[in-house]
């Protein structure tokens, strides 16, 4: 190869023409340069790693620390940064660095070539070194592709701007409870973010909602729906395996007050986004609206129970599995027809869940009421009655094929015969 990465071309003033790397790090190039030279080229590619780890320890610090302590704590290996330590060597120094270049990666700071980069240098160092007896002997032109990718994709890359970085927006949110005005501004902040710093900020969210402390909690859900509008799908589903995770696993939750559950499940609620929950747990969230729509129904001048119990379905949207569909829906139709005194005004705000049936589901409804006993309790008094022929005929309208058609008229005749 011809040509030396400019880093490591004695030609070249490192100080100079590469103006963001610190004393340290320019170190560590020169000694690279030397050793490069000399033809040790797995040792330069050694002080090129030690240069490139210290870069991206300034990056991170300069983006945020906090941030990347949200995107790494899944991560296996030392991950514990020292915030009181005086140099860089002391606060990295119970952090791996492989953790350190994960969360970078993460978090957009460095880029997926310079990642694998080091990925690469770190294999050569436990498997291609001169420490090690190997086949596979780190060559010129290895060290030279190498460090020609860390020089474009890591050396020459800006450093990020505290005052326009996502950390900017987080100590406003973790220690003050904000105005309207004040919440407006850091919406419009967030919406001018790039989508990788949108994943960033989500993180980092979910987790000021799980551990519940207080104003951040506040804040977040006030601020959430900009970051939601801006989110992808994958992103959207973390949402809803996190409280399915806690269901199944409540020992995950490690907040202090072990309430990441509920204040994950509401913001969900806020989001109008339980169908982001995995359809078995959200097939038991949607069973115990159900149990709630029957308490209701079977108590005793128990109006405003059924109204109260229908608002709180509605709240939960009309995302209804189909393993839970009957059972909810058998409580909803029931609600809706009412009894001999008449219904409550709880079928005000079941009407979603009518309105957004599809035709299967139509017919399952269809079967349900010349099937289903809990369907069919009141349907033999004249105003329940007259309630359900007149839902069934709404679905007139809904129907297309003839076949269909006939099957809903057949269910009209059915309850004429109750």
């Amino acid at each position: 190869m011809n040509v030396l990465p400019q880093i490591i071309d004695n030609k070249i003033d490192v100080k100079t023409d590469f103006p963001l790397l610190v004393e340290r790090e320019i170190d560590y190039i020169n000694e690279a340069k030397g050793l490069f030279e000399s033809g040790f080229y797995s040792y330069s590619l050694l002080a090129i790693w030690n240069g490139a780890v210290n870069n991206l320890k300034r990056k991170v610090e300069a983006y945020g620390v906090e941030l990347w302590s949200s995107v790494v704590k899944d991560e296996s290996g030392r991950k514990k940064y020292d915030k009181d330590g005086e140099t860089i060597a002391e606060r990295w120094s119970n952090v791996d660095d492989l953790v350190l270049i994960a969360g970078a990666t993460r978090l957009g700071l460095l880029n997926p070539k310079a990642g694998k980069s080091l990925e690469m240098i770190n294999w050569m160092r436990n498997h291609a070194s001169p420490a090690h007896d190997s086949d596979n002997r780190v060559e010129m032109e290895d060290a030279v592709g190498l460090i020609l990718l860390l020089q474009k994709n890591l050396f020459e890359q800006p450093f990020p701007d505290p005052g326009h970085s996502v950390s900017a927006i987080f100590e406003p949110i973790k220690n003050k409870a904000h105005t309207p005005e004040e919440l407006s501004v850091l919406k419009d902040q967030i919406a001018s973010y790039r989508n990788q710093d949108i994943r960033n900020v989500f993180g980092f969210f979910m987790d000021l909602v799980t551990k519940g402390e207080e104003p951040a909690k506040s804040n977040v859900f006030e601020l959430f729906s900009v970051v939601w509008e801006k989110s992808g799908e994958d992103l959207r589903k973390a949402l809803g395996v996190k409280y399915h995770t806690y269901v199944i696993d409540p020992d995950s939750d490690d907040s202090s007050d072990k309430g990441a559950k509920t204040r994950v499940f509401e913001l969900l609620i806020v989001l109008n986004a339980v169908n982001y929950i995995p359809d078995g747990t959200r097939a038991r969230i949607y069973r115990r609206a159900a149990e709630k729509l029957a308490e209701a129904k079977n108590t005793s001048y128990g109006w405003s129970v059924e109204e109260s119990a229908s608002k709180n379905l509605l709240q939960l949207g009309t995302f209804v599995p189909s393993v839970a569909f009957e059972e909810l829906y058998q409580e909803i139709l029931a609600i809706w027809c009412g009894n001999y005194w008449g219904r409550s005004d709880g079928y005000l705000s079941l009407k979603p869940f009518i309105e957004t049936l599809n035709t299967d589901r139509i017919r399952t409804v269809l079967r349900m009421f010349r099937d289903n006993e809990r369907v069919q309790e009141e349907l033999s008094q004249s105003k329940p009655y007259k309630k359900a022929v007149a839902l069934l005929k709404t679905f007139e309208d809904k129907l297309t094929l003839e076949a269909h058609k006939q099957e809903l008229k057949e269910t009209i005749e059915y309850l004429d015969d109750l």
